[in-house]
């Protein structure tokens, strides 16, 4: 077991396990994230970024002068949407993170996943052989009870069990365990995560990037979701919700920026279709950041039909854009968004719907909530997470 001291004088480091792409073109919160802010941190702090070949893409476009990319040769079972296979990918590309990390000086290690076991396994096994390793690890949201979620029921209990086994690794080895805010702190320290190592680190948004983004293009989009497309998305909600809206206002338009498994955008396009909504409800997949700004700058209305969130990334930049929030009603609004929104019962598609109609109405309703919003989304910076989190690099 190795107890080898760091020298002061030695550069500092950050292996970041940007490890739990499924697909290319479907990126979580949690890398999103991570993307966001890597750019910002000290460039004195070199930054090693472990990641799939087919994730390089999403770096190419970031001041890399104090950052490497270590790319994991591809395996024949990724990019499949097949549930088995992508665990079998994970298992493959854990092991292959590991390999790299054995070979590397590291001094810090930053999991971006809280469930991804190609995350959160290799951090694991080098603590086991190098305790004197730094590994910090984040938490976003708790997963709901299988029964409780939507989709495939087996897949809920594997993803639900993966989770919590993340979670043991985390309490047992983790030498700081950032939940996304304070009511996720506390489910943590319910599930009995050590209070020593349990910390706060939100997330944040370049909001003046944002704010002052000009439209260079004109899109059709009278309401916007952002996310992946998964049944934990509310992604069938959306179609029962848009159904209703349409009849209601027949001219109204929706974009759903993201993509997905094969398999749930599969269904999602046959309901659309079942319900005469194609011409009204577009799946537009993974966009440019200015194609995204400019829907958004474009829009009326932003829609979270999520079932389960940790803080919202996309509603903070659909905020910071100027555009009410239509969601559910997740603790995220009520203790992270205190303004800028309206929220209904979970899976209450009724009310979803009549919602978002008010809003697209009533111009003088939609402007006031849309001040909120901007408001709101205004007291979240990227500098404020990159500072706290510098802190815990050490």
């Amino acid at each position: 077991m190795s107890n080898k001291k760091i020298d002061p004088s030695t550069p500092k480091t950050l292996h970041v396990l940007f490890t739990g792409l499924v697909y290319k073109g479907v990126i979580t919160g949690g890398d999103q994230l991570f993307l966001d802010i890597a750019p910002r941190l000290p460039k004195d702090l070199r930054i090693t970024i472990v990641t799939s070949e087919f994730a390089k893409s999403y770096w190419d476009e970031i001041d890399q002068s104090n950052i490497e990319l270590k790319l994991l040769p591809p395996n024949i079972f990724e990019n499949k949407s097949n549930p088995f296979l992508i665990f079998i990918s994970f298992v493959i590309r854990a092991w292959q993170t590991y390999q790299i990390l054995k070979k590397d000086d590291v001094q810090t290690v930053y999991s971006c996943s809280d469930i991804s076991y190609a995350d959160i396994w290799p951090a694991y096994w080098l603590r086991a052989s190098q305790p004197n390793v730094k590994w910090i690890s984040r938490v976003y949201h708790v997963l709901l009870p299988p029964k409780e979620r939507q989709g495939n029921w087996f897949v809920n209990i594997i993803a639900f069990r993966l989770q919590r086994l993340s979670f043991w690794m985390m309490k047992r080895r983790g030498t700081s365990i950032l939940a996304l805010n304070s009511k996720l702190r506390d489910e943590l320290l319910a599930l009995d995560f050590p209070k020593n190592k349990l910390d706060i680190l939100e997330a944040g948004i370049d909001f003046e990037e944002i704010r002052k983004f000009k439209k260079t293009a004109s899109y059709p989009y009278d309401v916007v979701v952002l996310g992946r497309i998964a049944p934990v998305k509310g992604i069938f909600d959306t179609v029962k919700a848009w159904e209703k809206v349409h009849t209601a206002i027949p001219g109204a338009r929706l974009a759903w920026l993201g993509g997905g498994g094969d398999n749930h955008k599969k269904k999602m396009v046959e309901m659309i279709k079942q319900r005469s909504l194609s011409d009204t409800f577009e799946l537009l997949g993974y966009v440019s950041k200015d194609e995204k700004y400019n829907i958004l700058k474009n829009a009326k209305v932003f829609l979270c039909p999520d079932h389960e969130n940790g803080w919202g990334l996309a509603v903070c930049e659909a905020m910071a854009s100027g555009l009410p929030v239509v969601s559910y009603d997740l603790d995220i609004f009520g203790n992270v968004y205190h303004k800028g929104y309206r929220s209904v019962p979970l899976f209450d598609t009724e009310s979803f719907a009549k919602k978002i109609i008010e809003l697209l109405q009533d111009s003088s309703l939609r402007k006031s909530i849309s001040n909120d919003a901007i408001s709101q989304a205004s007291e979240f910076d990227h500098k404020n997470v990159v500072d706290k989190l510098v802190k815990f690099i050490g």
